[in-house]
């Protein structure tokens, strides 16, 4: 996680998750190295995970992969576990460093529902949920991120079952949207639709 710092991030910085796809690596490739480019593999499918491609894109040779995972199950292992630790923990670290849990949420909601090239990730990831790698990890992100938002809305006031309430119909409409957003983008047909919608849906995610 990252320390906390005086000033807050702006909502561009609350995606940790998409600062390491384009990040430049040196000669050295390290096990993170690896887990990152497996991990924006993923977008194209958790099938598209392949030792060979990812060789040729970073520029190496499959031996050097050896140094540091046994083969594609563990390789696909460490990248889920940099996506359940850039996707859900780091970004509940920026969160955090907002002097209010009204800021925290209005942040997470305006970013969330925002779009994003994380989103086709997170729609593979999910779509794969019955892999037996998979599952377990999808499964605690789903418990860590709604609990976050449990913990948000206690913190306005809301009492400790509605909060749970407010925190489903939160985290559904960002799957459900995500979902929609790759599976049939023409239904929301424009920027200003989106923004529009996005709007919307902050005003209504957020108890008066």
């Amino acid at each position: 996680m990252s320390r906390a710092s005086s000033r807050p991030r702006s909502p561009a910085t609350l995606r940790p998750f998409e600062e390491i796809r384009d990040r430049r690596r040196g000669p050295g490739l390290t096990a993170e190295d690896w887990a990152d480019a497996a991990l924006w593999s993923l977008e194209e499918g958790v099938d598209a995970l392949s030792v060979e491609r990812l060789a040729r894109k970073l520029g190496v040779t499959k031996g050097s992969f050896y140094w540091h995972y046994a083969g594609r199950p563990a390789l696909l292992q460490a990248a889920l576990a940099r996506w359940e630790q850039l996707a859900t923990e780091e970004v509940i670290a920026r969160l955090e460093e907002l002097p209010t849990p009204q800021e925290r949420l209005q942040r997470l909601l305006a970013v969330t529902f925002d779009p994003a090239p994380a989103g086709r990730l997170e729609v593979a990831i999910a779509a794969a949920a019955a892999n037996p790698l998979i599952q377990p990890v999808v499964a605690r992100v789903s418990r860590r991120r709604i609990d976050y938002l449990v913990s948000l809305y206690r913190a306005l006031g809301v009492s400790a079952r509605e909060a749970r309430a407010w925190a489903l119909q939160a985290y559904s409409t960002y799957v459900g949207l995500l979902h929609l957003t790759i599976t049939s983008p023409e239904t929301l047909r424009s920027h200003r639709e989106r923004a529009d919608y996005v709007k919307h849906l902050a005003r209504v995610l957020m108890p008066e």
